[in-house]
Parts: C-alpha cells; sequence; structure tokens
C-alpha cells in the first residue's frame, strides 16, 4: 500500500499538465504570429516605418538630415544634391526626438560615415517628459536585428528586454500602419522623395507672440544623448550642422534647451543656425501649412536658405584655414 500511495503522490497534477501545455502553445503562438508580423514590417516598401528601415540599413547617401516631423517636412533633398553635388536622403521622422535620431545615426555607423550631417533641433528639445520614451517603440522592431541601438530602446523601460522575449511586442501597435506600408495605395498618399515628405496646404492666420517663460524640468538623459550624437559625428570625420526650422510664431523669451544645445554645439566647435526667427519667413505665412512646419514652397526656400550658410561656413573656414598656414610660414 505504501509503494502505490507513493507513486500517486509523483502523479503530475493536472492543473500543472494544463499550464505546461498552455505556455507552449502560447510561446508556438506568440513566436508564429511574431515571425509573420516581422516579415510583413521588413517586407514593406513605402510608408514612413519603410523610411526608417532604409535610414538604418541602406542608405549610403552622402548627406543625411537627422530630426523629427520638422527635419522630414522641412528640408528638400534633391536641392542639396543639385547645389552641394552630394546625395541626400531625409531620416526625419514625425514625432521622433534626439534618441530616435542616435539610434539612426548609430546604424548608419555601422555601415559607413555620410560626408554632412544636419540635426534639427526644436524648442523644448530636452524637456523631460515621458512621452519622448513612450516613442521609443517605434525602434522595437530593431531590437534583434541592430544590436548596436539595443542601449537607446533598453531607456523606454528596466522591463524592455523581458518584454522582448515576446515576437509579438514589437509589432502590437504597428499592425495597421503594417498594413498600409504593404499596400499599394500608401506610395501615392505619402509622395516620399528621398525620406522627404512635403505639406501643400497654405497657413491664413496672422501671427501671434508667445508670451511666456519657458519653465520646464531638463532631461539629463537627452542631453547626454545630444552630446553623444555630436561626438559620434566628431569621430566619424562627419560635418556636422545643428539647425533651427522656422516657426510661425515670436516669442519673447529664450528656450532653455536652445541656449544649452548653442553652448553645448560652441563647447565642439559645431555650427549652429537658429532659422526659427528669420524674418524672411515670419513675414509670409503662405510658407507655412501650420505653426510649425513649412509647405512645400516654404520648405525649398528654406533649404536653399540653410545650403547658403553651409557655403558661406565653409568658406569661412577655408579662409581661416588659409590664414593659419600663412601664419605658421
Amino acid at each position: 500500500m505504501a509503494g502505490i500511495n507513493t507513486i500517486k503522490e509523483r502523479k503530475p497534477q493536472p492543473f500543472v499538465v494544463k499550464l505546461f501545455l498552455f505556455l507552449i502553445i502560447l510561446y508556438i503562438l506568440d513566436f508564429t504570429i511574431g515571425s509573420f508580423l516581422k516579415y510583413l514590417y521588413f517586407k514593406q516598401d513605402s510608408g514612413l516605418l519603410y523610411r526608417t528601415t532604409y535610414s538604418i540599413d541602406s542608405t549610403k547617401a552622402d548627406m543625411l538630415i537627422f530630426g523629427s516631423s520638422t527635419a522630414n517636412h522641412n528640408y528638400y533633398p534633391y536641392t542639396f544634391e543639385k547645389r552641394l553635388h552630394l546625395s541626400c536622403y531625409n531620416t526625419g521622422r514625425d514625432g521622433e526626438i534626439i534618441f530616435y535620431n542616435y539610434a539612426i545615426l548609430k546604424g548608419v555607423l555601422n555601415r559607413y560615415s555620410p560626408k554632412i550631417a544636419i540635426l534639427d533641433f526644436t524648442r523644448d528639445e530636452f524637456m523631460k517628459d515621458q512621452s519622448s520614451y513612450d516613442r521609443l517603440s517605434s525602434l522595437l522592431p530593431y531590437y534583434d536585428k541592430d544590436p548596436e541601438i539595443r542601449s537607446i530602446i533598453q531607456l523606454k523601460s528596466p522591463y524592455e528586454k523581458y518584454k522582448l522575449f515576446s515576437k509579438i511586442y514589437p509589432y502590437n501597435s504597428l499592425i495597421f500602419t503594417i498594413a498600409a506600408g504593404n499596400a499599394n495605395f500608401n506610395k501615392n498618399r505619402e509622395n516620399d522623395q528621398e525620406g522627404y515628405v512635403p505639406l501643400a496646404k497654405i497657413w491664413n492666420r496672422k501671427i501671434i507672440t508667445d508670451t511666456s517663460i519657458e519653465k520646464y524640468q531638463l532631461d539629463s538623459t537627452k542631453i547626454k544623448i545630444f552630446k553623444s550624437f555630436i561626438r559620434n559625428c566628431v569621430d566619424s570625420n562627419i560635418r556636422l550642422y545643428i539647425i533651427m526650422s522656422p516657426q510661425f510664431m515670436k516669442y519673447k523669451f529664450e528656450d532653455p534647451s536652445i541656449l544649452i544645445g548653442q553652448e553645448i554645439a560652441k563647447k565642439f566647435n559645431i555650427p549652429f543656425f537658429n532659422f526659427s526667427s528669420d524674418t524672411e519667413f515670419l513675414n509670409d505665412a503662405s510658407l507655412f501649412t501650420d505653426i510649425g512646419h513649412l509647405n512645400d514652397r516654404g520648405a525649398k526656400i528654406y533649404t536653399n536658405r540653410v545650403i547658403d550658410k553651409i557655403i558661406q561656413n565653409q568658406q569661412n573656414e577655408s579662409t581661416l584655414f588659409k590664414n593659419s598656414i600663412s601664419f605658421v610660414k
């Protein structure tokens, strides 16, 4: 009788068996669905998700534009190519900030070093807010494929590396966007031109002045990543220009992020061009599609202004170099 009781005690409990089978089925489903979503994600050949993949994995352009929506809609690559005789690609993506830009840069540098980079800088760039970290979800599909950007993705939360054991997790909020990226109509809808997406609407309201004092908590992690972006460009012999796009808004007080950004750029000897209060744009609402973004006509005018500044800066540096050589002689 004792032996029989021992055998019964060792018999697996039904709950444990069911739980084990459930976990196996869950794993298989997660792996299968996740693998299918991954296939569809990287199969895209248009849309914002495709542009991120192309920026990290494929572009070999001599000149790259980095930034958020003000980069994506304000810098016209074909004009850079025509005037500077360099191939150009716009990696800008709506709603993204320095974390995303640094991830793209690291992905690019894993393959090659462009000659010139423009980083579009925005007001409140260093503001501390949770949404900046939440937006890192846009990089989740690249966690396994591009290990050089894992440390940036892990800024999203301390548990991110554990969540990423799930194969579905990187894509669970992107299903409709992935579907659009695989549809033919998306190519016509986005009208992508070397990463640049033009805006057509014309702003028809009067300019207003923001008289509020910008007070917000600064994010030391953003400032650190900003410095790393600059340092990586310097170490890779990339000529970096940090530029602020025009806005159809007047500001009475300086933004803390701008002051810090300018100070850091100066320490690294990086040009910082601020067009945010340029009168050519402040006096012409027809160049804008809304307060913060230029329309297609405005973007082409602005791009030429940026190129003028780059050429002028290069000429000044060349003159200083020649003068220093003459002084040594």
